[in-house]
């Protein structure tokens, strides 16, 4: 028998056949032709003979859609730079209730399993995104980090569904046989101590984060979203806010983050002293250390890069152990990085695909468009600011 495995990034063929001697999806994972069903995103793969509370391991497949397609609700971040993905469970619109669906039921019962730190019976998760039909590309093994139960619309209705955040291991490939044998375990003990390095590792209580370098320069297709794409829809509406929109809507989509504790606020139109928004970081404890930021969320057209002189006037304002943030729809020049990077300013660079992928990830933006609500209720509070409501 061939051995098969899964390299990280790789794509492989997924003919929708488990019998199919072309498949390399289906017909790898599946054992005596049982195991993983030819079915939505969610993919959990049984124990033939232990009776256990989880899976031995679950598949989990993101569809990549480009403009246009059908509807998805449910999108799903991929980010492997910092390993780490969000999944969404397969709740629809309908009378079944949240853990009515395979998936979320699945997801449910890995997650009690690492509440209760039960290594032995967390099952691993490979997770693959499908960028067209026939074709799937292996993202990595991945543990549980946190399930979350939430809402979400679809269609003008909303719907409760789960949010599972994945830690990719730094884990190059996955031997499928190791699956095989996870599924043929006939006890417990059996499934500690066998698998990949890191997968032994996390089972010992340590998680080793995939870490995939990125270049500290940036090109302009780096920067931005693909031209006619659902990224490209959303920074086109940020585009067309006039400025004082554009420093508002920034600001709310920072105070959206609830990684890190922190307090922004933005400045007032005139006299803002040449920031836009200043605030500060407060590390988690036992540090408790707090560090002030100035930031600048300057809009421009997507042809328009941002040039050194512009960042360099943000650098000239911080103060000791002040850091700078400047946010643009744009992308920025190799001679603005350069100087950021190389002379070692405490200073974060967030072009045109950062802000929508930042966006994407606090549910934001959907599909194409910024939320309706969410750009309301920063209106609002910019009228406020302003003196012109009430």
């Amino acid at each position: 028998m061939d051995r098969h495995v899964y390299e990280l990034g790789k794509e492989y063929r997924d003919t929708g056949g488990a019998t199919r001697p072309d498949d390399e999806f289906l017909a790898w994972i599946n054992l005596d032709r049982r195991g993983m069903r030819n079915m939505g995103g969610i993919r959990p793969l049984n124990f033939h003979h232990l009776k256990a509370p989880a899976h031995a391991a679950i598949v989990l497949v993101t569809h990549e859609r480009s403009r246009g397609s059908s509807s998805n609700p449910w999108e799903d971040l991929v980010d492997l730079p910092h390993g780490r993905i969000v999944y969404w469970g397969d709740a629809k619109r309908d009378k079944r209730g949240l853990d009515e669906f395979i998936g979320n039921r699945a997801l449910r019962a890995a997650h009690d399993q690492v509440l209760d730190d039960n290594r032995a019976l967390i099952p691993p998760i490979l997770h693959f995104s499908k960028p067209s039909a026939g074709r799937v590309r292996f993202n990595g093994l991945c543990v549980i980090d946190r399930l979350e139960m939430t809402w979400f619309e679809d269609g003008g209705h909303p719907v409760r569904n789960y949010r599972v955040h994945l830690t990719v291991l730094d884990e190059s490939d996955v031997d499928v046989e190791w699956l095989h044998r996870r599924m043929k375990a006939q006890d417990v003990a059996s499934l500690s101590g066998d698998g990949p390095d890191a997968w032994r590792r996390y089972q010992a209580g340590y998680v080793d984060r995939l870490r995939i370098w990125a270049a500290s320069i940036r090109d302009a297709v780096q920067q931005l979203p693909e031209e006619g794409s659902r990224d490209s829809a959303v920074l086109e509406q940020l585009t067309n806010m006039n400025p004082t929109e554009f420093e508002a809507a920034t600001v709310a989509m920072f105070r959206e983050l609830d990684d890190v504790q922190h307090s922004i606020t933005r400045t007032r139109p005139t006299a803002d002293g040449g920031f836009d928004f200043y605030g500060h970081f407060t590390l988690p404890p036992p540090l408790r250390y707090e560090i002030d930021f100035l930031g600048e969320a300057k809009k421009f057209a997507r042809g328009t890069a941002v040039s050194p002189r512009y960042v360099s006037r943000l650098v000239a304002r911080l103060a000791r152990g002040q850091y700078g943030i400047f946010v643009t729809t744009s992308y920025f020049t190799k001679q603005a990085q350069e100087e950021v990077v190389v002379d070692g300013y405490p200073t974060t660079l967030i072009a045109g695909a950062d802000i929508v992928r930042m966006m994407r990830e606090l549910r934001i933006a959907r599909g194409g468009e910024i939320s309706r609500t969410w750009l309301k209720a920063v209106e609002s509070e910019m009228l406020e600011q302003t003196g012109k409501k009430g």
